[in-house]
């Protein structure tokens, strides 16, 4: 008796000393944590409130404006970041730049279609670029309290304007919102560089990382594109609601990520951080899969066709973790090529496998298909990171 009490008094000690040690991620989770809950409360009443269709189409415009901003982007938020930690404070000038042309052309492009995507495009972008130069700072504390303002000034925007505009003030809630904490961004748009000079020896990288974000990007936001339109609204609102169950996991995954990168490209090893952060998305995937069915029929009875749909993509923020952390790893030691290929076979299964296995099996094939992909992925990622 004694003997297992021991045990547990020591575990907690070790625990309590290694995050206290680890004060960086307990900033960057917290960060994420707090504004997931706030965006999954906000998506969950809208959800509740919305019709099946409606919510699906609002979605749908997002995803269109996620894409576009991985293109414009250009791989230069992760570029900064990796090579700020390393002390290259002269790449942000030179990627500042780059990366206002090319929203700005995208955007333009994009206002001939729709000006609400155009606008969410540009103040995505400038606001990732402003995520990437505080984390390559390494300014935790920072990081979260961006995080939470941003997600707070859009609730609050997005809720005043949708009573007065409709689905188009969601919309412009999230546009302001970005804009007005993309300060980091914007305060150096004076010293922007036009030589380069830093950033022409890293063209490999860019390119890969570029790559691995427009696959990023797609993977989080093609399925929507592609459901809205092989299928229809409704059925996206249904998938939508269970991606917002896997993204509220996927807290765990984007935290070790984004704690992860700067950490280790400066050369720091982070091993007992890893462990604990898989160990602790499988305890979060069964707890999911466990309570998901109660909650959806109790507080969304409307998305019930949804329940198994969430169990299956549960299950599937274990793959994403460890993919998240291996990709952390590789391009810490710049081995971006093997990130980017990882990122390929994910995209090349996911984009058949919706459309078969949805129509085969209906929804739950939808979230088969996510978690099929991505734990193929893993497998690539975690080999190429044994022998990196």
């Amino acid at each position: 008796m004694n003997s297992g009490k021991n045990i547990r008094t020591i575990t907690f000690t070790y625990l309590f000393k290694l995050l206290s040690n680890e004060k960086g991620l307990i900033y960057i989770t917290a960060g994420n944590l707090t504004s997931a809950i706030l965006g999954a409360i906000f998506w969950l009443i809208l959800a509740a409130i919305l019709k099946v269709a409606d919510y699906g189409e609002v979605n749908y415009i997002i995803a269109i404006a996620s894409i576009l901003t991985s293109i414009a982007l250009l791989g230069l938020n992760t570029t900064i970041t990796t090579y700020l930690a390393k002390g290259e404070t002269e790449v942000t000038y030179e990627a500042h730049v780059i990366l206002f042309i090319s929203t700005i052309t995208i955007a333009l492009i994009a206002f001939l279609h729709n000006w609400e995507t155009s606008l969410l495009l540009i103040s995505m972008a400038f606001y990732t670029a402003s995520i990437a130069n505080i984390l390559g700072g390494k300014r935790y504390t920072e990081y979260a309290l961006t995080q939470v303002g941003q997600r707070l000034l859009q609730i609050l925007l997005s809720t005043l304007l949708y009573l007065n505009l409709g689905l188009t003030g969601i919309i412009l809630g999230y546009a302001f919102s970005f804009a007005t904490f993309s300060y980091r961004y914007i305060i150096t748009l004076p010293n922007l560089s036009l030589k380069f000079t830093s950033l022409k020896g890293k063209t490999a990288f860019i390119l890969h990382s570029y790559g691995l974000n427009l696959i990023n990007s797609s993977s989080n936001f093609i399925d929507k594109i592609i459901i809205g339109s092989t299928y229809d609204f409704y059925h996206l609102g249904l998938y939508q609601l269970g991606f917002q169950f896997l993204m509220f996991l996927g807290i765990i995954p984007s935290s070790m990520y984004i704690y992860l990168l700067p950490e280790e490209s400066s050369g720091e090893s982070k091993k007992e951080v890893k462990i604990i952060g898989v160990i602790t998305s499988i305890v979060l995937a069964l707890i999911m899969a466990i309570i998901s069915p109660i909650i959806v029929k109790t507080l969304f009875p409307k998305y019930v066709e949804a329940v198994q749909m969430i169990q299956v993509m549960s299950v599937a923020v274990i793959p994403l973790t460890l993919v998240n952390v291996s990709n952390a790893t590789l391009l810490a030691k710049e081995k971006s090529k093997q990130v980017f290929i990882g990122g390929i076979i994910f995209l090349a299964l996911q984009i058949p496998l919706l459309i078969l296995l949805g129509k085969a099996l209906g929804t739950i094939g939808l979230a088969i298909a996510l978690t099929l992909s991505r734990s193929t992925q893993t497998i690539y990622a975690l080999i190429e990171t044994l022998h990196a």
